[in-house]
């Protein structure tokens, strides 16, 4: 694969219009004179999925665009500045847009990250401290009238093992668990 050196990109050439001459114009010096617009309209506007990297992405291709459209912004820094922020700040309502809109609704991601809420959401263990200490008991009481081979069956059943007759068993030691049921 061929890479042309850093310098390259941040060039454009561009054909004036109504000149036949070709200018080579230096984009990332003109672009920084627009980043402060797109940082401003990310603080506003939530893209979903949309980070740092993506929000000037977007804005370098919209930029692009809009000097390829009208040559004299790059001459004209007020007409720039109000040209780009208009155009840029209706691309992104489009997307926001598209993505609010009820036909694309199947678009949306099913699964939201919850980490750092996740001490707010209820666990649906044990609720309260008394239903905890009422189940050790019930816990307790079973262990107490089984036998030895039983025990090790409901040991098995705690860590969530296999064995042979594991339904039988859980039907024979349901009634000392049928307080604990949602």
């Amino acid at each position: 694969m061929f890479l042309f050196p850093k310098s390259f990109y941040n060039k454009i050439t561009l054909k004036i219009k109504g000149k036949k001459e070709i200018e080579t114009v230096d984009f990332e010096r003109y672009f920084q004179t627009v980043k402060p617009i797109i940082l401003k309209l990310r603080r506003y506007y939530f893209v979903k999925l949309w980070d740092y990297e993506d929000w000037i992405q977007e804005g370098r291709i919209i930029f692009f665009e809009l000097v390829e459209e009208h040559p004299d912004l790059l001459i004209n820094e007020g007409k720039r500045y109000s040209y780009f922020k208009t155009k840029f700040s209706n691309h992104v309502k489009d997307i926001i847009r598209h993505q609010e809109s009820f036909k694309r609704k199947f678009n949306r991601m099913p699964y939201e990250e919850i980490g750092d809420i996740s001490h707010c959401v209820p666990q649906v263990s044990f609720f309260e401290v008394a239903d905890y200490v009422a189940y050790q008991d019930s816990l307790a009481r079973l262990r107490r009238t089984l036998g030895r081979e039983d025990r090790l069956k409901l040991e098995k059943v705690i860590r969530g093992e296999r064995f042979e007759g594991k339904k039988d068993f859980l039907k024979s030691i349901e009634p000392y668990f049928s307080d604990f049921r949602p």
